[in-house]
């Protein structure tokens, strides 16, 4: 004890007569890193001559961390003391008392009852309300208040620095987890978020700590944790109806600037609600493509470029489960239902050690866990779907499903499209999913999940498509002791296509294809004592591509079969990642992964004369491959590192770079990707593409008025990647190589993001300036491209805006508008006919010098939610869109026909005037159940 009680008793009834407002403060320099509050004290009061007041025992366990000239006393004793129930009150005289539990006040409020009192000080007396000085005094006792939540047994104490606190939180009303909830110690100024499942790790010194909770639509929670040791926490947290003029989203309030991760975007299924897209469905990848440096491929197309690479260096992944095709309908809609969805990820640079496979982005799509405590529904109806999903507990609070299922019921918007063959085409789908949930205990939770999707397509009296996705995944989260955790997961996901042609009955043909994917993976975490936070993991991947037989159809048919054969290959996989937390404001994350691949037999393969073309009379030899013998072995690291520094508690810098390969790509002669582009694996002909990406950006968060900002640039130097050869053909042949080159792409851009979150108008802004050029400069004749100049790549539109705004005149009725601009995409022109020995040739310019017109498009949305009474059985939701609301005639694509001896161009649209649909969505419950 550093002074008797009585004489801070004294002092205190010596001051209380006088009126010293608690505006005084001692300004001082210093570095501390937990340093126990004495040695704190003995600092402060050498520094600024302060004599201090209390009971060393009232602040046995503070640590004090904290560094800079000109700190302030009142603010660190108040983040310090505070949430440990200290109060602290400081003279003019320097000297600082320590109460607990309850403040001092050293005067007293005005109740003269005079009728004179300042409006400052206590403000009006209305029906069943309080002054607002009475207000102030039930602030100054709220920590008093809070609910303390112990954690550990205080028997196991000891001497411990440090305890593990590991923590779910959750719904209160359904039970499911609340996923990018964030939890916040103030007086260490560190946090956490919690994952896919609601779950957070957290390391804490023993004591009293006052924490936090915040996660989006839901009321804010405050806690004093009493830690002893180590242990576990549920949150249960309340949704809120939040004022309309108030911040909204809270959830990324520390994450934009303080998180390490670069080219990162969360979207939840709050936002997708809001935003109008085609034919009235709700669709995550649409609004996807709303974002900075995220270009949709073409208007009714599958398909989206990231960073300016190419459809198929993304990879989507629903619940672990790989999706090789994301499409319904050739692009319209997504082919997973919008009422399974919760969260939604996008990395797009500084990819997470844990993901590999793709060089531009990787999509992580979570669904919902399933209502722990209640049966429920959703669903809706459109002009051309119809979708429900149905959830409920299977053992309460212990296991819950969802199964969901979506059909279309109607192809009328075919008639409505400008292409004739289209207007004369039909069209279905449907798709089902399912999971289960089951967490036994708090330190396991197992998951399955199954999915299926199904497309059928007649182009007009012609063509004949139809395609499938399938996948399922098992996966359990495992916590070993208190420091590690970890997920493994077991998965299968299969696509395949069918497509019969007679568009030239000559040579119609008939094409089945199918490519099976087999995974097993390991992520785990081990938390240190430090300011280390260690991740690592393994992967491996079976990889088995059916490329079919093409077999002539039809009586007319001159075509004859050929075997595509089969290919299978293996990839594996470990990484290695850690977060350092350096000093208070530095962080650094430094990650390795390796990854190998081998191409195995049985296959047959060709060799070709050295410095010769890949063509057909160029081979050299054949070569034959057993069951299981490694045709070709391919393998390298994957550094990766990030670092983040804090210029302010509001503004961060941040610098990234990372290596990833890919050894599967897809084989495509178009700009979109179509239901028959097929997948190719790398072999002894084709090596694997990869990419090293460099990003630097900037981040500030204005949190008052609920506004956060960035601004990255990027430079990626792609090698090996894959074109096509002028009038490649994917099946005339099972030997690819002699279809495709292989050569170099640069690409670099800069990104601008506004997003406001508060306020009756909402939403974001986001500008894209980017460049992707190609370079295929082999000296083999016949394997370069452009006779070896650099040329634009298919996906090379500089720029590209993009508007999305909500405005909520109350809580029923909103209005949501976007806007669109992206420069027209590259293509190559016909310039001229000429003639060679009587014969009529086309002649044709550079490889993409010319561009279709640029793309620009708004649409219009009114939402309508039904009444908002508390008890209720059901609510439902009208939403009125407008797509293509000026009615531009965008260009898809331009065609060139030879009419009386002269090529004429025409532009193709899909939508050429405004497309107005209204749909009705249902759920049971009112209006803030989820």
């Amino acid at each position: 004890m550093r002074q008797r009680l009585s004489i801070c008793l004294f002092l205190w009834l010596c001051l209380a007569f006088r009126v010293y407002a608690q505006d005084h403060d001692l300004l001082f320099s210093g570095s501390f890193l937990n340093s126990s509050f004495s040695e704190f004290v003995s600092e402060v009061e050498q520094q600024t001559g302060a004599t201090f007041y209390y009971f060393e025992t009232w602040v046995d366990g503070v640590i004090i961390t904290s560094e800079g000239t000109d700190l302030s006393l009142q603010k660190i004793l108040t983040s310090a003391l505070l949430p440990v129930g200290i109060h602290h009150y400081m003279d003019e005289f320097g000297n600082v008392f320590l109460t607990h539990d309850n403040p001092l006040i050293p005067n007293l409020p005005d109740y003269s009852g005079s009728g004179q009192r300042s409006s400052i000080d206590t403000g009006e007396r209305g029906s069943g309300t309080i002054t607002t000085v009475e207000q102030r005094y039930l602030e100054g006792h709220k920590s008093g208040l809070l609910e303390t939540l112990v954690i550990g047994n205080e028997q196991s104490r000891g001497s411990q620095t440090g305890a593990f606190i590991h923590g779910k939180i959750i719904d209160i009303e359904s039970g499911e987890p609340l996923i990018g909830a964030t939890i916040y110690v103030e007086d260490f100024k560190k946090g956490a978020a919690t994952d896919v499942d609601g779950r957070f790790s957290l390391l804490l010194s023993p004591g009293k700590h006052r924490v936090a909770f915040n996660c989006m639509g839901m009321r804010p929670k405050e806690n004093i944790l009493q830690i002893h040791s180590g242990g576990n926490i549920v949150i249960q947290m309340e949704r809120e109806l939040i004022p309309i003029t108030e911040v909204v989203v809270r959830a990324n309030k520390y994450h934009n600037v303080r998180g390490s991760q670069m080219g990162f975007e969360r979207l939840n299924y709050k936002i997708i609600k809001e935003v109008p897209v085609v034919l009235g469905e709700r669709d995550i990848l649409k609004v996807a493509q709303m974002l900075p440096g995220v270009q949709t491929v073409g208007e009714g197309t599958s398909g989206f470029n990231v960073r300016g690479g190419s459809a198929d260096q993304n990879m989507i992944y629903i619940n672990k489960v790989p999706v090789y095709n994301s499409s319904h309908l050739f692009g319209f809609f997504t082919s997973f239902s919008p009422d399974i969805v919760k969260d939604f990820s996008l990395y797009k640079s500084n990819l997470p050690a844990r993901y590999g496979g793709r060089l531009s982005s990787i999509f992580d799509i979570s669904t919902r866990q399933g209502n722990m405590n209640n049966y429920t529904a959703r669903g809706g109806i459109s002009p051309i779907t119809g979708h429900v999903a149905v959830e409920g507990p299977i053992i309460k609070d212990k296991s819950a499903f969802v199964l969901s299922a979506r059909s279309t019921y109607s192809d009328w918007i075919l008639g409505r499209l400008e292409d004739p063959e289209m207007r004369n085409s039909k069209a279905g789908f449907y798709d089902l999913a399912g999971t289960v949930t089951f967490e036994p205990d708090d330190k396991n939770l197992i998951k399955a999940f199954g999915y299926y999707s199904s497309d059928r397509f007649t182009l007009s009296t012609t063509n004949q498509y139809a395609y499938t996705n399938a996948g399922g995944s098992i996966s359990m989260k495992y916590r070993f002791g208190s420091r590690m955790t970890g997920d493994m997961a077991l998965v299968f996901g299969q696509y395949g296509f069918s497509t019969i042609t007679t568009e030239v009955e000559a040579s119609g043909y008939s094409h089945d294809y199918r490519i099976d994917h087999y995974e097993i993976k390991a992520d785990n975490t081990w938390l240190s004592l430090g300011k280390h936070r260690l991740t690592y993991g393994i992967n491996g991947i079976y990889y088995n591509l059916h490329k079919g037989l093409v077999e002539p159809y039809g009586e007319q048919s001159l075509r004859f079969p050929v075997d595509l054969g089969e290919e299978r290959g293996v990839e594996l996989a470990g990484y290695m990642a850690d977060e350092i937390s350096l000093t208070p404001r530095l962080t650094i994350n430094l990650g390795i992964r390796y990854s190998s691949f081998l191409n195995v037999g049985p296959a047959e393969t060709v060799d070709y004369h050295e410095g010769t073309g890949r063509s057909p009379g160029n081979v050299s030899d054949t070569l034959h491959f057993s069951t299981g013998q490694i045709i070709e072995r391919y393998s390298g690291p994957e550094p990766r590192i990030s670092l983040t520094y804090l210029l302010g508690n509001n503004n961060s810098v941040k610098v990234s770079y990372n290596r990833v390969q890919q050894y599967i790509f897809m084989l495509s002669n178009t700009f979109a990707i179509s239901p028959t582009d097929q997948w190719k694996l790398c072999d002894n002909h084709m090596t694997p593409p990869l990419v090293d990406q460099i990003s630097f950006g900037y981040y500030q968060d204005i949190l008052d008025a609920g506004v956060n900002a960035s601004a990255e640039i990027y430079y990626k130097q792609l090698m090996n990647v894959v074109d096509y050869k002028d009038g490649a053909n994917f099946i005339t042949s099972p030997y690819i190589e002699t279809q495709v080159v292989q050569g170099n792409q640069d690409a670099y851009g800069l990104e601008l993001m506004i997003r406001k979150s508060s306020g009756k108008l909402n939403g974001w802004f986001a500008y894209s300036y980017s460049r992707s050029m190609r370079l295929f400069d082999s000296t083999i004749p016949g394997e370069n491209i452009n006779s070896g100049l650099k040329y634009p790549s298919n996906y090379d539109r500089p720029h590209n805006l993009n508007l999305v705004s909500t405005y909520k005149t109350n809580r029923r009725l909103s209005f949501s508008a976007t806007m669109e601009y992206i420069t027209g995409r590259p293509i190559t022109y016909p310039i001229s006919i000429y003639y060679l020995s009587g014969t009529e040739y086309l002649d044709y310019s550079d490889r993409n010098q010319y561009r279709i017109p640029d793309y620009f498009r708004m649409d219009l949305s009114v939402n309508l939610e039904g009444n908002l009474k508390k008890d209720k059985v059901a609510h439902s939701f009208w939403m009125l869109s407008i797509y293509n609301l000026t009615g531009r005639n965008n260009a898809y694509s331009v065609y060139f026909r030879k009419e009386s001896g002269k090529i004429n161009g025409y532009k193709l649209s899909i939508f050429g005037q405004p497309v107005v649909t209204l749909s009705w969505n249902f759920k049971f419950g009112n209006y803030a159940t989820e």
